[in-house]
């Protein structure tokens, strides 16, 4: 590569050429243009307005990893206001891909083959990491400092439908996230509050310190014993960006949460506080059930001493590590049973919208079904591919389509488990066969489907 190549490139990286030839003099030249090639490749690979700056890339971390949804925390930094999250998203995807997040996939970077096709489009300006993002907060908290607006975000993706991305195109090796390919001991679970009646999960957890202190401590109690947890203070604001607060009970609302969580069991927090002269005391009860059915699988009630001067942290901290090993036990007991995960299906909710840029809608015919409707299309489908014709459909509309029950199979025609992400790739094949182009996101056992185009 001679000199007028190297300052183009120089150039497009907003780089001063003749400073980085100068400190480069002193190299032989094919080992300078080696060096150079390397330090192109790295920048052109990390998008130009997140460029590095010396580590601070690093600011990422893993605070709830899972093979299936996990939350990080990511430093943005940018000129502009509105484009920190782009930031902060970009660096997590550059760590995820290039440099290894602690927590997830033993550490090391997710990309063993890089193939630019496959990650170009998710820097440089592109946004494919918007496909594996269910939700992005802080970065409206930005402040200035140094000239850039500077915040910390939290980002929750679903890693399952990444890291299947990554290696259906050959640019990530191995079976698993986390590498051992043999998955969880026990199902995977999501810890929330006791409701009383007319409450929900989104005020107990804005409004009641305690209660949210007590889940928090059971949360820490399970990862501490490698139990994959979802955070349901993510799950709520996801539920919240749907809509879904707005237009149904509490009741209806706190159902949805817990049906499109990635969990396979909910385990219900139960506080009591006493306190008089001699001291505090604390009530904690713990109860799991299976999230499809709403089975009870285990049920354990811990009551500490009474402390003079100990806090509700404190108390309920050790409510939790007296009992939670057995109760753990009583879960893995009930779960390995016939009656309840196995050979009975999993629920899923289903939810389809019409792309803006798609003329169609969901009531319009289908050319390739001799002007079936696309609606009809769909429910057919499902009819015929549930468990035992179990399905609900909520309702049609132009726009879109909610099914808020549909049991899937136990295991698919190779007798594998079926999941929730190989029913949606299931229905995806099935209608672009028929001349209908989609895409679709998995959150837990919610299945979200976006209509591109219809034939």
């Amino acid at each position: 590569m001679g000199n007028q190549s190297f300052n183009h490139l120089y150039s497009r990286m907003g780089l001063q050429g003749t400073k980085l030839q100068d400190s480069l003099g002193t190299l032989r030249p094919s080992r300078c243009n080696t060096l150079l090639l390397m330090v192109v490749s790295l920048l052109c690979t990390f998008p130009l307005h997140a460029q590095l700056r010396g580590s601070d890339w690093q600011n990422v971390s893993c605070t709830a990893p899972s093979d299936k949804i996990a939350t990080f925390r990511s430093e943005g930094r940018a000129d502009k206001k509105d484009q920190v999250a782009a930031d902060a998203k970009c660096r997590l995807f550059y760590a995820l891909f290039y440099k290894g997040v602690p927590g997830i996939n033993d550490d090391q970077p997710l990309i063993s083959d890089d193939d630019a096709t496959v990650t170009a489009p998710f820097f440089n300006g592109g946004s494919a990491y918007e496909a594996y993002i269910i939700s992005t907060d802080g970065a409206d908290n930005a402040r200035k400092v140094n000239g850039k607006y500077v915040a910390a975000c939290t980002i929750t993706v679903s890693m399952k439908v990444l890291t299947e991305y990554l290696q259906k195109h050959k640019v990530m090796t191995g079976s698993s996230v986390f590498g051992s390919g043999e998955g969880p001991l026990m199902p995977s679970i999501v810890v929330v509050p006791y409701r009383k009646t007319g409450e929900n999960f989104k005020s107990i957890l804005e409004n009641d310190f305690d209660r949210r202190l007590a889940v928090s401590s059971v949360v820490d109690g399970f990862r501490s014993r490698d139990v994959v947890t979802s955070n349901i203070e993510q799950l709520v604001r996801s539920v919240q960006r749907r809509g879904e607060y707005e237009a149904n009970s509490a009741d209806s609302n706190d159902k949805q949460l817990l049906l499109s969580s990635d969990a396979d069991v909910y385990v219900e927090v139960d506080l009591q506080k006493n306190s008089n002269a001699q001291g505090n005391q604390v009530s904690l009860i713990l109860r799991a059930f299976e999230t499809s059915t709403g089975s009870d699988l285990a049920s354990k009630n811990a009551v500490t001493r009474r402390y003079p001067n100990a806090g509700v942290e404190y108390l309920v901290k050790m409510a939790v590590q007296s009992n939670l090993q057995a109760f753990l036990d009583d879960i893995c007991a009930h779960w390995k049973k016939p009656s309840t995960a196995a050979g009975q299906g999993t629920r899923v909710v289903m939810q389809f919208s019409i792309d803006g840029s798609c003329t169609a809608t969901m009531r319009d015919p289908v050319s390739a079904q001799n002007g079936m409707p696309l609606a009809n299309l769909v429910r057919q489908w499902v009819r015929k591919n549930c468990f035992k014709a179990q399905y609900h459909m909520k309702g049609i509309v132009d726009e879109s389509m909610i099914f808020d029950s549909v049991t899937m199979p136990p295991v698919d025609q190779d007798g594998l488990p079926m999941d929730a992400e190989q029913f949606a790739y299931l229905l995806q094949e099935f209608l672009q066969e028929k001349g209908v182009s989609t895409r679709y996101v998995t959150e837990g056992t919610t299945i979200l489907f976006t209509i591109l185009s219809v034939e």
